[in-house]
């Protein structure tokens, strides 16, 4: 059994419990930060059997003092509020349903904008105690609905919407009206840019419309198509300012582009085959200069690239940890406007099987043949599956890991103010509404009666 004993032990080391980084520097972290879950079996370090006959005094002294957050923090503010049917129209078997769906955005005017099942709906997020109204509904002809993407600051009011058959449509939220109708190849991805819609298509082609346009005629007229991808476009986002996009593919493959050359993708990150990529082992999610993948065998890894040789206003990375592996698909990513720290969401976990342990033998007395039963140990599933994992940037060091839902959190998307953020869960038919960062508060200066004094 001592055998038994040490071999789970070995097991539960070499688990997918803990995230493992790898960069210039290194940093190792429990997903449990108290030290109370660490003495009940939580967490379980290379010292555990001296642990288990020391006294608490000594493992008091042992455990380092835990780190301090802002009061705005995830640490502190991280918790649910309340939630929102939800449901994604089912899939037709075509090659646009073959892509997530996560029909889910969040305007500038703060209402957020979902999908049940054809229909397109929004709440104002600013009132409570509104009710989700109808805005579309996606008739049958068009096929069904499978994304969503509201405009930036300079399109507050408008959100485009894409069918599984290729309908593009641009509509108003608070005139409730349609601007735009076309078709193309099936979309996978929607994102705005200043006044520049872009979509990525099944084969990896992107397209850059003018969403200011008055009729369709115009818009295919201002249309740049530009095709370097090689596989379907997951996902594309722009920088705040315009001047760079990143896009990823089913491949793993993530471009950056410049807004004034948009022709040809910037070459940035590792070199591969003579020329730099930034590439992943599964589909990619990108979200500014940050990127997190879906292995198919259920592991995700989140990578930051140094790209300060491309923008001189970007602050090198390298000293800092460039890769984070993790044993649950990632789904997006976020970063707070308010304090250094970025926020992961992730789908299923991976399942690894333990080994079993030594058999045990029965007495001659109860089993006169000597016969042995093999004692069996539970598989361990990934404490990050279905949860949101907040890390620290650029350390990348852990903050907190909170549980969102049983089933896999498709995507999210982060309020305008940054202080609130959407899960969509559509295998439980819900939106779920949660604070992640408070506002931050300057320190008030001190006054003159406490600076000041008679001697």
């Amino acid at each position: 059994m001592e055998e038994g004993h040490d071999e789970l032990v070995r097991a539960i080391h070499s688990s997918p419990r803990r995230p493992r980084l790898s960069g210039a520097a290194s940093f190792a972290y429990s997903n449990s930060p108290s030290r109370a879950s660490s003495i009940t079996g939580d967490g379980i370090g290379p010292g555990f059997d001296r642990m288990r006959t020391s006294s608490i005094s000594s493992r008091q002294s042992m455990t380092p003092a835990e780190p301090s957050y802002a009061p705005h923090s995830a640490y502190h503010v991280l918790r649910p509020v309340n939630n929102i049917d939800y449901a994604v129209a089912p899939a037709a078997g075509d090659a646009a349903d073959a892509a997530p769906a996560s029909p889910v955005s969040w305007s500038q005017s703060n209402a957020v904008v979902f999908g049940r099942g054809n229909r397109v709906h929004y709440k104002n997020m600013a009132d409570t105690e509104d009710v989700a109204q109808q805005l579309c509904k996606v008739t049958s002809s068009l096929g069904n609905l499978r994304l969503l993407q509201c405009g930036g600051k300079e399109q507050p009011n408008v959100v485009a919407l894409a069918t599984s058959n290729g309908w593009v449509q641009l509509w108003d939220i608070v005139a409730k009206k349609m601007l735009l109708n076309w078709r193309m190849k099936s979309a996978t991805s929607l994102c705005f840019g200043g006044n520049t819609l872009t979509i990525g298509d099944e084969k990896g082609t992107l397209r850059h419309y003018d969403p200011r346009a008055t009729d369709s005629t115009k818009l295919k007229e201002q249309l740049k198509k530009v095709t370097r991808h090689q596989g379907r476009i997951l996902n594309g986002s722009w920088k705040e300012d315009g001047k760079f996009l990143a896009t990823g593919d089913q491949n793993g493959l993530v471009l950056l582009w410049d807004a004034r050359r948009p022709r040809v993708p910037l070459e940035v990150g590792e070199m591969v085959q003579r020329r730099r990529k930034m590439q992943h082992a599964g589909a990619v999610t990108s979200k500014y200069l940050v990127t997190g993948d879906s292995a198919t065998d259920g592991t995700g890894t989140i990578r930051v690239w140094d790209v300060n040789a491309v923008d001189d206003n970007v602050t090198s990375v390298s000293e800092w940890p460039t890769k984070i592996e993790l044993n649950a698909q990632v789904t997006s990513l976020h970063f707070s406007p308010h304090i250094r720290e970025m926020l992961s969401t992730h789908g299923p976990g991976k399942i690894a099987p333990t080994p079993t342990t030594p058999s045990t033998p029965i007495t001659p007395i109860d089993d006169p043949f000597g016969a042995s039963i093999p004692v069996h140990s539970d598989p361990f599933t990934s404490r990050i599956g279905n949860s949101v994992v907040v890390h620290q940037f650029p350390t990348m060091r852990h903050v907190t890991t909170m549980s969102v839902a049983k089933k896999n959190i498709a995507s999210s998307v982060l309020s305008p103010n940054g202080h609130r953020i959407v899960f969509a869960v559509p295998e439980e038919s819900q939106l779920k509404v949660w604070d992640v960062w408070g506002k931050f508060k300057a320190p008030k200066p001190p006054s003159l009666y406490e600076t000041c004094g008679i001697r």
